[in-house]
């Protein structure tokens, strides 16, 4: 299921419009925290255009869905336990 939407969301970086593209990535971000990061580079190299964006906006949404990710799974996790 993780890896079945890691790749959904890195088939829709090529198929759909950027805005499908984020959602799916975060989705896949909530199942794999490290896939947002990855998917966020790979969307900033796929939509690359020179002089566009002074930061890779991409790469830093990516990295914000992977720490939101992350809290989310160790809450998640310490309500479980408790």
């Amino acid at each position: 299921m993780r890896a079945m939407a890691a790749v959904l969301a890195l088939i829709a970086l090529f198929v759909f419009p950027w805005q499908v593209a984020v959602l799916a990535i975060i989705g896949s971000a909530l199942l794999m925290p490290l896939s947002g990061l990855a998917l966020g580079v790979i969307a900033d190299i796929v939509y690359y255009v020179p002089g566009s964006a002074f930061l890779p906006l991409f790469s830093l949404y990516g990295l914000a869905a992977t720490a939101l990710a992350l809290l989310v799974q160790r809450f998640v996790k310490t309500r479980i336990m408790e």
